[in-house]
């Protein structure tokens, strides 16, 4: 049996469950893209092997329903526009977390180290989307029509608008996200998506 001491505990043990509810959220979102991503490849070849294709088969497409939030998103019949699609979703998953956060900063009943540890993670939050967002610039710099950098704890996913990339554009990319980023070359992971 669970038996709380303090009110501080308490919202330490508020502050945890929302942060895992968070988690199995976007997990649980993401897991149509990762089932497709484990799925033979239809999609463009990388040097390294064929690029994973996320998203529904073209039969599918027709039939899928699409929210009125995400019709903005509609580009006549070939679908929505992946990187468009992947920045839409990124900024309302990292808006919610960046509102709960706030109001756990704000909570009347929280003590100072719950405020100080939402703080933590709600500047971390933003630096992480600063270092995404400089390091999709350096990498369009180098000539790419558009990409989307991704940061996890300790790797970073790029997808680059390319038909294909030769050994030695993954290895340019991964320089430039390495160096903007800090995550080690060895954990960035690079595709390529023409969508």
């Amino acid at each position: 049996m669970f038996v709380v001491k303090r009110g501080s505990d308490l919202l330490r043990f508020a502050l945890y469950v929302l942060v895992v509810a968070s988690l199995v959220w976007y997990v649980v979102s993401r897991f149509g893209e990762w089932r497709a991503a484990q799925a033979p490849s239809r999609g463009p070849v990388l040097a390294d092997g064929p690029a994973p294709v996320v998203g529904p088969e073209p039969e599918e497409a027709e039939e899928a329903l699409v929210r009125p939030d995400e019709e903005v998103l509609a580009e006549g019949a070939e679908g929505t526009d992946y990187f468009a699609e992947y920045r839409i979703e990124r900024e309302r998953t990292r808006g919610a977390l960046g509102d709960r956060l706030r109001e756990v900063m704000v909570a009347e009943g929280a003590s100072a180290e719950v405020r100080q540890e939402a703080a933590a993670q709600y500047l971390e939050l933003g630096r992480r989307a600063a270092l995404e967002s400089q390091a999709e610039a350096l990498v369009k710099a180098r000539g790419f029509t558009d990409v989307i950098v991704h940061l996890t704890d300790g790797s970073a996913q790029v997808v680059v608008k390319a038909r294909s990339l030769s050994q030695q554009q993954v290895a340019q990319i991964i320089d430039t996200v390495s160096r903007t980023t800090g995550v080690r070359a060895t954990a960035i992971t690079v595709m390529a998506r023409d969508d």
